[in-house]
């Protein structure tokens, strides 16, 4: 019984494991369309200015992470760890977010068109000059969230925690 165990578990992981070619190819070129990174450790990693488009991030942690101006286009970071990582300029355009830790991420005029917040945490996240109408956003934690300079659909976030959150320069008016 222990023997089935251990090999379950074994061929779980290989299943959820990144690509380490992939892995390799980021820390080498700093750019990796399309690759399958998933569960991948990248905490404080410098990704500044890198394309990540497609990627597989789901479970991946960025934790502390430099994602300034890098390009998450489409990416899958469905329950990936991207606390106070800073996204200043970052393209997230139709990336997945969801189920996501983003509390206390620096998002400063970073794209967001079509992102998916689902069950996202963004508590204590920094939110400035940003377009939130065309993200999905759903029972999301906002709690202590600064949001600023900021285009809200504040029907869009009637189903999160907004304990505490600020909104300033005419944010959630929307």
């Amino acid at each position: 019984m222990k023997y089935t165990i251990t090999i379950l578990l074994l061929f779980a992981t290989l299943l959820s494991a990144f690509d380490k070619d992939d892995l390799l190819l980021l820390k080498k070129e700093g750019d990796c369309v399309g690759c399958d990174l998933r569960d991948a450790n990248l905490s404080g990693i410098y990704l500044e200015g890198s394309d990540l488009s497609e990627a597989d991030l789901r479970g991946a942690n960025l934790k502390n992470a430099d994602l300034v101006y890098s390009n998450f286009y489409g990416a899958n970071l469905k329950g990936a760890n991207l606390y106070q990582a800073n996204a200043k300029g970052a393209d997230f355009s139709y990336a997945n977010l969801t189920d996501a830790n983003c509390s206390s991420m620096v998002f400063k005029k970073t794209k967001l068109v079509g992102a998916k917040f689902i069950k996202t945490d963004l508590s204590h996240a920094r939110m400035w000059h940003l377009d939130l109408r065309k993200s999905s956003i759903k029972k999301c934690n906002f709690s202590e969230a600064m949001i600023g300079s900021s285009e809200v659909d504040m029907k869009k976030l009637k189903s999160s925690n907004l304990a505490g959150v600020i909104f300033w320069k005419d944010s959630g008016t929307k």
